[in-house]
Order: C-alpha cells, then sequence, then structure tokens
C-alpha cells in the first residue's frame, strides 16, 4: 500500500480487503457496519494488540489506547477499531493514516526532498 500521512484526518483508512485480514487477527472481532458505518469493526476490549505499520524499511507500533474508539454501549465488553476498511470507489492500493495513529509519534513533513515524512516517537506516548 502507498500510505498518505494526514494530520487533517481523525482514523485510519485502508481497503475494506486490508480491514478484514487486519481484524481477522483478532478474535472475536466482527464488523459493525449496521451501528458504526461501513467499514467499521468492533472487537474484545481486552483483546491483546500489537498493532505496527512499516514505514521505509521501519516498524511503527499503533498504541492500542489510540486504535480502540470506545465501548460499543454502557458496560460492554466489546469497543470499536479505529482502522476503517473503505469500500469499492476507495483505492485499492491507498491507506490513510490519520491522528489515531499520529497521537504516539511526531512528524515532519519535508516538502524540499521529495515529499517525505519523519517520524520519532512522541515524549507524549504512552503506550
Amino acid at each position: 500500500l502507498t500510505a498518505a500521512i494526514d494530520s487533517g484526518t481523525s482514523l485510519i483508512y485502508v481497503p475494506q480487503d486490508v480491514a478484514t485480514a487486519i481484524y481477522r487477527q483478532v478474535p472475536g472481532a466482527q464488523r459493525a457496519d449496521q451501528k458504526y458505518g461501513p467499514g467499521f469493526w468492533s472487537y474484545p476490549c481486552d483483546a491483546k494488540l500489537n498493532i505496527q505499520f512499516k514505514f521505509g524499511g521501519s516498524f511503527f507500533a499503533l498504541n492500542t489506547a489510540d486504535f480502540n474508539l470506545g465501548h460499543t454501549g454502557s458496560g460492554s465488553s466489546t469497543c470499536v477499531g479505529g482502522i476503517v476498511g473503505m469500500g469499492d470507489s476507495f483505492p485499492e492500493d491507498l491507506a490513510i493514516i490519520g491522528d489515531e495513529f499520529l497521537k504516539s509519534w511526531y512528524s515532519v513533513y519535508d516538502y524540499s526532498h521529495g515529499a517525505r515524512v519523519g517520524l520519532a516517537p512522541s515524549v507524549n506516548n504512552h503506550a
């Protein structure tokens, strides 16, 4: 996938088949389209998650507290995940990486050398 690092986007958007592959690795995860909209998934809040992205040969972890958008209801043991699968009109080779990921990473945007992005751990990282 080609990743667009976008500080103006709240969630992480990927093609639906990529989202499905991610959530199938989380026992108990299920589509939550009916309640939250197309592409959303729910998962057990107590799931042990290790979600990482690979950019330029390096791995960058997604803080699981940031991944969790909240409980599906008052007192519920299921939560809503922040990686959203996009439908057919979304490019099949694109990921839009938003604030959900960027909360834990200091980002520098350099447009003078081929539009590159640098990432370093945030001093506020609670991972």
